[in-house]
């Protein structure tokens, strides 16, 4: 594992600040950069990873667990789990093997969660649509695919790889008519270990209330341990953009505004994994905002979506410091609820609003009791339904 440390150790180091190329040399002699110059680390990863497994393809047992693994309703499979299904691999489906595993630690250290994830790297299957379900795909002899570096609305060509090694383009825009497997970061696990990173630091920089708590109902006081919150009832997005190779979208919100006991910000990121498609109304009854959190009886909503590179630790310290640099020391008024919405669009990188869908849309001051129906957002690109609901004590 030598030569995969030492060609990963500068990027490792170098973390998001640069952007350094893995040397070919270092790879193996049958690894060869791709043309266009520096990618970030979570976008070699990809392309690395895709070029092993599509080399492993040529094992029978890893082809085998690959299908096995395959043949559910997902069509998607942890690396790592597959990996720990071949039992006799071959040589080099060992050393393959090994390559991924260290490239999953350290993209999960690099984007900062290696505490909250053990594994981040899938491989899942895409089959054309209105394909036979029953028919099984030869696993050994499908191209391996990784989502492009870059700006999904400027995409052209999707790069794959045989079982030798060797690229094949696809078209980024119109799906292939035959399966392809596709390798990269899986956005459900990510997400889920990010936003628990991103409100640990929140909380820990002073800039997110503790959860409220419910306490039990009296025969005194029956409704004091009753939470007031306002609950998503309905949203749909009209556009994603979502190339066929992306797969579905992943969405998170960011609850804002002013705390209610002093002059701070309060911030919430918020996982909404039922979120995939455009075009599909969904039902999530999910509770968006505790209002014991917030001062003014107001809060702002915002919609984004995941980044395979997205670091963590980097989002976390550009939301406290932009929000605290913006509103500095304030005297609370109604007016600074907006204004943390602003800081908020300002902390997050600046390819999310370079013409790309990562930035979906804004919610400004929804009120506290209020009910708002088929609401569009600020970019018209998002519509909810959101209704006062008393979270009742046990």
């Amino acid at each position: 594992m030598q030569f995969i440390q030492r060609a990963l150790l500068t990027i490792v180091l170098a973390g998001s600040a640069s952007a350094p190329v893995i040397a070919a040399d270092r790879l193996s002699a049958d690894y060869h950069e791709p043309r266009g110059g520096q990618t970030a680390l979570v976008d070699q990863a990809k392309r690395f990873s895709a070029w092993n497994v599509a080399r492993m393809l040529g094992d029978p047992q890893f082809a085998r667990a690959l299908d096995k693994r395959l043949a559910g309703e997902d069509k998607a499979v942890m690396l790592d789990t597959l990996l720990d299904d071949v039992r006799q691999p071959s040589a080099q489906t060992k050393a393959s093997a090994d390559k991924l595993r260290f490239l999953d630690q350290r993209v999960r250290e690099h984007k900062a969660i290696a505490r909250d994830s053990k594994n981040l790297l899938e491989v899942r299957l895409y089959t054309p649509r209105g394909s036979d379900a029953a028919a099984r795909p030869d696993m050994s002899k499908l191209l391996v695919a990784y989502a492009p570096a870059g700006k999904r609305s400027e995409w052209s060509d999707v790069e794959a790889f045989d079982q030798l090694g060797q690229v094949q383009l696809l078209d980024a825009r119109t799906p292939p008519a035959m399966p392809v497997l596709i390798v990269g970061i899986n956005a459900r696990e990510d997400m889920r270990a990010g936003m628990a990173y991103v409100n640990r630091s929140l909380r820990a920089a002073g800039l997110q209330s503790a959860p409220p708590k419910i306490a039990p109902k009296t025969a005194s006081s029956m409704a004091a341990g009753d939470i007031d919150t306002t609950r998503l009832d309905r949203v749909s997005l009209a556009n994603s953009q979502e190339s066929w190779v992306s797969g579905a979208a992943e969405v998170f919100a960011i609850v804002s505004g002013v705390q209610p006991d002093q002059a701070k910000a309060e911030l919430s990121v918020v996982d909404m994994p039922y979120l995939d498609y455009a075009g599909t109304a969904y039902t999530p009854n999910q509770i968006m905002v505790f209002w014991s959190s917030y001062r003014y009886g107001a809060a702002n909503i915002q919609l984004f979506e995941h980044d395979d590179n997205t670091n963590y630790k980097d989002l976390a310290v550009a939301l406290s410091q932009s929000v605290s640099a913006i509103l500095g020391v304030f005297a609370p008024s109604y007016a600074v609820i907006g204004q943390v919405a602003t800081a908020i669009l300002q902390a997050m990188p600046a390819g999310w609003f370079s013409n790309d869908d990562d930035y979906i849309d804004s919610f400004y001051t929804i009120e506290r009791g209020r009910t708002y129906e088929n609401h569009r957002g600020a970019a018209n690109n998002a519509t909810v339904t959101l209704s006062p609901y008393l979270l009742r004590a046990q």
